[in-house]
């Protein structure tokens, strides 16, 4: 099993979403950034890694949250999720072709790929989010 992280990272009361490339295992599908895990990486050294090269910012780990498993058929994941701010840095798009601000409650109509899908749905992460934005 892949292990590989992604943070949620919120801004004003919304959560970036990022868009994969047509070269990608999940061509136009929409995810949190992140990656897999090196050998001897920590999940929270990994997300922080990960994010400094898809998006050159320096993030924050607010919370770690439930992780999902999900089988792709040619891979299983365990995907690792992070909430996080942007500590420093601007934004600037290496790897992917569109990204959103959005609002957390509307993260459903999102075409996501199936593990982010699966990670929004998970009971714990809807309240971690409900409890975050305070709803």
């Amino acid at each position: 099993m892949v292990k590989v992280t992604c943070a949620l990272i919120v801004w004003q009361d919304k959560i970036l979403v990022v868009q994969r490339g047509p070269e990608s295992n999940h061509p136009f599908l929409w995810e949190f950034p992140g990656g897999k895990i090196h050998p001897g990486e920590t999940p929270e050294n990994c997300i922080k890694r990960e994010i400094m090269e898809e998006l050159d910012v320096e993030v924050e780990i607010l919370r770690k949250m439930a992780p999902v498993e999900f089988d792709y058929k040619i891979k299983k994941i365990e995907l690792i999720p992070f909430l996080c701010t942007i500590k420093k840095g601007r934004l600037k798009f290496n790897e992917h072709i569109g990204f959103e601000w959005l609002e957390w409650n509307k993260l459903e109509e999102c075409d996501f790929s199936a593990a982010d899908r699966k990670l929004i749905r998970q009971a714990q992460n809807v309240e971690l989010l409900k409890e975050y934005f305070g709803k």
